[in-house]
């Protein structure tokens, strides 16, 4: 009979196909590497382990919550010395404003305009209509954002109050030294 090679899959991920050549079985880890596993974990390592990246997702429904003039805390935090590498911003619904879409809303963590750039909603093929869009962090160095604390997800709105929409955004990062 042919040996069989063990295989593997990442949570939640069946197309995740990894074999017992590419991979160390989780009963042989240390507790180190597992804890660099957690989502939660926020120290950063010298371990091969060190490069597993995070997703956080914050969200926002202007017909619940109402969208004034304001910089408006979506409720997730990023941690100290995360590196912001990409992500996307989801619109679920259209954003609209009062007075002909001529409101703004940029989203920033670190510094203003870091994440989303101030866009008006009445520009053409913009940020906040429904879809997926890019955000500013591209996977590339030049465009990471790096923490200096523990930073919130914020979307400031200026001009005119959004009156409707809904978008999520979603953020990935790793944690640097």
């Amino acid at each position: 009979m042919a040996t069989r090679t063990k295989k593997y899959w990442l949570a939640n991920n069946p197309n995740a196909e990894i074999t017992n050549a590419e991979v160390t079985e989780l009963g042989q880890l240390s507790s180190a590497e597992l804890e660099l596993l957690d989502a939660d974990s926020t120290n950063p390592s010298d371990s091969s382990w060190a490069s597993v990246s995070r997703w956080a997702k914050a969200g926002y429904d202007f017909s619940v919550d109402a969208g004034a003039v304001s910089a408006i805390d979506l409720g997730v935090t990023i941690p100290d010395n995360a590196i912001i590498v990409g992500g996307f911003i989801e619109v679920v619904t259209t954003c609209t404003t009062a007075s002909t879409d001529g409101g703004t809303m940029a989203i920033s963590v670190e510094g203003a305009n870091d994440i989303v750039t101030a866009t008006a909603v009445s520009a053409g093929g913009n940020i906040w209509d429904a879809g997926l869009h890019d955000i500013i962090p591209d996977s590339t160095g030049s465009t990471a954002v790096k923490t200096t604390q523990a930073r919130n997800v914020t979307a400031t709105i200026a001009s005119h109050a959004f009156t409707d929409g809904k978008f999520n955004v979603w953020l990935e990062y790793v944690i640097g030294e």
